[in-house]
């Protein structure tokens, strides 16, 4: 069953781009900034373990955790170094200085460590569910996809249900939509977007961890990830994790059927075109002009 299976496939490439779309989405929702660089978390996490379990030698949940670890303190630290100075100095930055160059420099920076320290080589993490695919009449299912299927969910039902039932999340709302009005009502926005930052840094790192069996990593690899991710966030104004969770499903299972019914070597070329057409049409419909507007 030729349809099912693409779909299957797309759906775990799309749990790729939903993910890092509803991080993308959230840290917006909080801070106006994009963080283009959620993509080169989840690559250090991927290499990360890589390299503390097959070449240093820790146990594989020593090496999880102690990557997790050094990619919070490295959030915690750019928040605290770079992105506190950038929004709450005395000569705070606005507009697409502040919205792109300062996560977009971190992109380039993590990448230029992962270089050094990992080499260029296509690493991975160790597969945590190990074992033959699983099969249900002629669909087939990866273990690895079954794990990246369910992360999407969680994390995506996660943010949602913390967003739109929780006064935290309420607060959360509040400092991205009016952060001035939402100090004076006692609300530490420079708290939630660190928060924030820090939490959607160990997410990404999480899934890249989950996901790499997969795809394999190279030092690069963050950007492109960042990029699907950013596209996803676009359709939901990059303030709805909701819809960027959805866009980012659709996108991978479109991706799929086109390299699967047309033509793999072209399938990239349609599918941007088809998505661009669809902005084109719908911009309202699709959330690009909440996007640009803000």
């Amino acid at each position: 069953m030729k349809f099912g299976n693409l779909v299957i496939a797309g759906l775990v490439t799309g749990s790729i781009y939903a993910v890092f779309a509803v991080c993308v989405s959230v840290w917006y929702r909080v801070s106006n900034i994009l963080n283009l660089a959620v993509g080169d978390f989840a690559m250090t996490g991927a290499l990360g373990v890589d390299n503390l379990y097959r070449v240093k030698g820790l146990p594989l949940p020593v090496a999880i955790l102690t990557t997790l670890a050094v990619v919070a303190i490295f959030a915690y630290a750019y928040d605290i170094v770079v992105l506190r100075i950038a929004q709450d100095g005395p000569r705070r930055m606005e507009g697409i200085v502040v919205t792109f160059f300062f996560t977009f420099a971190l992109s380039f920076f993590i990448d230029g460590v992962a270089k050094m320290l990992f080499g260029t080589d296509v690493h991975a993490a160790p597969a945590l569910w190990n074992g033959n695919s699983l099969t249900w009449g002629s669909l087939h299912f990866e273990r690895a996809g079954i794990l990246v299927l369910a992360c999407a969910v969680i994390i995506g039902a996660a943010f949602w249900l913390y967003i739109r039932y929780t006064l935290g999340g309420k607060a959360l709302e509040a400092s991205g939509e009016n952060a001035v009005g939402a100090r004076i009502a006692g609300i530490d926005t420079r708290r939630y977007r660190r928060l924030i930052f820090i939490g959607t840094a160990v997410i990404a790192a999480v899934f890249g961890i989950v996901e790499s069996p997969i795809t394999g990593y190279t030092y690069l690899s963050g950007a492109t990830i960042s990029l699907t991710g950013f596209l996803a966030a676009a359709y939901g104004g990059f303030r709805k994790p909701g819809r960027a969770l959805l866009a980012g499903l659709f996108i991978g299972i479109l991706e799929a059927l086109l390299d699967g019914y047309v033509n793999a070597e072209y399938g990239d070329t349609i599918l941007y075109a088809l998505l661009a057409a669809a902005v084109l049409a719908w911009p309202r419909a699709l959330g690009f002009e909440s996007a640009v507007s803000g």
